[in-house]
């Protein structure tokens, strides 16, 4: 075998690797509507796939709502699971309904991680 090559059965399998989405950190305030009751919180970070909360309590397993998310003239209702839950952070899944709801989340990502763009104008809502 010549210098400097190796043969195939000397390499080490390739790994498939499953990267996340890009996350942004944001800080939005979120009301989330279980039952009768009202939690607050704050979005901490999103991205094209969900959000991740900041609450005082965590969520109940198996949580499942809609969120309302209204960012300057975007105004998108989504539904959501919870993802995983922890001691202060909970994180939501969105569930696409279509397409266009999968396109409206992704130019909403890519407008709050613009650096031009003013992030002055609050508003991430869960509703029930």
């Amino acid at each position: 075998m010549p210098l400097g090559y190796t043969a195939f059965a000397d390499r080490s399998p390739m790994h498939k690797f499953t990267y996340r989405t890009p996350r942004y950190t944001v800080d939005f305030p979120v009301q989330l509507a279980l039952g009768e009751a009202i939690i607050t919180g704050r979005c901490r970070e999103i991205s094209t796939d969900g959000m991740q909360l900041e609450l005082r309590r965590p969520l109940p397993a198996g949580f499942q709502g809609v969120v309302c998310l209204s960012w300057q003239n975007v105004h998108l209702e989504l539904q959501v699971r919870l993802a995983h839950t922890g001691a202060k952070q909970d994180a939501l899944r969105f569930v696409f309904g279509s397409e266009k709801e999968r396109a409206a989340v992704a130019d909403l990502v890519a407008r709050l991680a613009d650096p031009a763009e003013p992030a002055d104008q609050p508003g991430l809502v869960l509703v029930r």
